[in-house]
């Protein structure tokens, strides 16, 4: 396999476009196939072509010469319900992995403190961090991933008024979804030696403008169209991106998050939909009527009589017995299966309402078992990212403020995740309490910050302190009025 050096040495925006597209693995469906399936409106039950309309014959109010009614084909539109469970597992898996920001730990060996400018350097990285609203910009980067299986994240310096890159560094979501074509390149041991990002602008003329960026080594690579919009031609030379490594993290999973139950989802939206047909059609009463019907109620009348006229004038309600209950025992199934198989947990207000409150810690943890595990598994990914996104942005502070490579070198962290899961409080500080013997685990202090009556919890301990001060002035007082009447 060609290097990306060996691939830019092509000089061809186009060739080195192609060249860098074939040695991308391509996913089993297409990316418009995935979104259709995330998209309820794009679902099969709502294309006409798939869920046919329903073909039925009306009478034209005409007779043919033979005294015979003429009748016409007339197309009934059909009721359409799409379920967007793709949608709520992507939420969920997100939900559970980052429902808690990600944190950072500082490695370094054991009984080894940071030096001054070892710990200045992580604060500004995680500085960087915070300003960038990271624990945002994850979830949305999660999003991104679970739906469209690859996204990546773009640092670069903010540049001035005439284009000069300035301190301030920045973060971009790339995806699919967002306009991007994502271009990793992967050398013969499987490292990204190159990244190349295809996609296009439109100026306030309405113009259109291809662009194709290749990250390699400390330079970008820029290609843009021609007028004709066919060719990549170089703009400018090469100009250095201001990391010490190329400023993009790449997150792949191979399927999106509910591919191996989207049979069944799509099963979900047909039988909804022929129930809701069915109910068109027989949800309110239908009459067999032997014989002659002599008059019919008027509609909202109490007590209704139908007459009929004839020994053998009969009337019967047409329904059925197991039909319904046979749709909800399937349609159960195939939502517990959906849930089940995404190791998505079913949160819906009928389900929390089932539980109750009463259901103990050790309960739930078992009850949330499932996802928690998937939350762990999603952290192989989203780790290793997460720690070539730490080293990135330290790089680039490197650089930028010229620090000794021994320097940023030494300075390594680890990101900790901490999955969503729901807790019994009370019962674990009744533990708590148990455990030690009745003795306060909690200082007042703590106790009022955790209080979510209190809005200014340091207000409310000034105040605690002034009311024990006046109170002991009180006491004092009055002992020393008590010793004065012995005396």
């Amino acid at each position: 396999m060609s290097s990306i050096k060996e691939i830019l040495l092509l000089n061809d925006g186009n060739a080195i476009k192609d060249s860098i597209a074939r040695t991308k693995k391509m996913f089993r469906k297409t990316f418009s196939e995935t979104e259709a399936e995330y998209d309820p409106y794009r679902h099969a039950v709502m294309d006409s072509l798939k869920r046919k309309k329903k073909k039925t014959k009306v009478s034209t109010g005409k007779r043919d010469e033979n005294g015979k009614e003429i009748m016409k084909v007339k197309y009934v539109e059909v009721c359409r319900i799409a379920v967007p469970i793709q949608r709520l597992i992507v939420e969920r898996t997100a939900g559970f992995l980052l429902g808690k920001p990600v944190t950072y730990e500082m490695k370094l060996k054991a009984d080894v403190d940071p030096t001054k400018e070892q710990q200045k350097l992580y604060d500004d990285v995680l500085d960087v961090f915070d300003k960038n609203k990271m624990k945002y910009f994850d979830k949305k980067l999660a999003r991104a991933v679970f739906r469209e299986r690859e996204a990546a994240e773009l640092w670069y310096f903010v540049p001035d008024e005439n284009g000069h890159p300035t301190d301030e560094m920045r973060v971009q979501l790339l995806s699919p979804s967002r306009g991007d074509t994502l271009l990793p390149h992967f050398d013969d041991y499987g490292r990204m030696d190159g990244f190349g990002r295809a996609y296009k602008t439109v100026d306030y003329k309405g113009d259109t403008t291809h662009h194709f960026d290749v990250y390699a080594g400390l330079y970008v690579y820029r290609y843009a169209t021609d007028t004709n919009g066919q060719f990549f031609h170089p703009v400018g030379a090469p100009v250095p991106h201001g990391f010490d490594r190329a400023p993009i993290i790449y997150y792949r999973q191979e399927e999106t998050e509910w591919d191996a139950v989207q049979p069944v989802c799509d099963r979900i939206d047909t039988l909804l939909s022929n129930w809701g047909d069915t109910n068109d059609y027989f949800g309110s009463p239908s009459y067999f009527f032997k014989g002659t019907l002599k008059g019919f109620a008027e509609k909202g009348e109490q007590g209704k009589v139908y007459q009929g006229e004839g020994e053998k004038a009969d009337m019967k309600v047409l329904s059925w017995d197991s039909g319904p209950e046979s749709v909800k025992e399937e349609l159960t199934n195939l939502i517990n299966i959906a849930f089940s198989y995404t190791q998505t947990p079913d949160l819906s207000f009928k389900s929390m309402k089932e539980i109750g409150s009463n259901t103990s810690g050790v309960s739930i943890r078992l009850m949330f078992t499932d996802p928690f595990m998937k939350a762990d598994d999603k952290v192989e990914l989203f780790g290793e990212c997460f720690e070539r996104r730490f080293n990135v942005v330290k790089g680039g502070i490197g650089q930028a403020q010229g620090l000794r490579e021994s320097l940023v070198e030494s300075v390594k962290a680890e990101p900790k995740f901490e999955p969503y899961l729901p807790k019994n409080e009370v019962e674990e500080l009744q533990m708590i309490t148990s455990s030690t013997g009745g003795k306060a685990t909690l200082s007042q202090a703590e106790g009022v910050r955790r209080n979510p009556l209190v809005k200014n919890p340091e207000a409310i301990l000034k105040e605690i302190k002034q009311e024990k001060a006046e109170a002991l002035k009180e006491q004092n007082a009055l002992l020393t009025v008590g010793s004065s009447y012995d005396e």
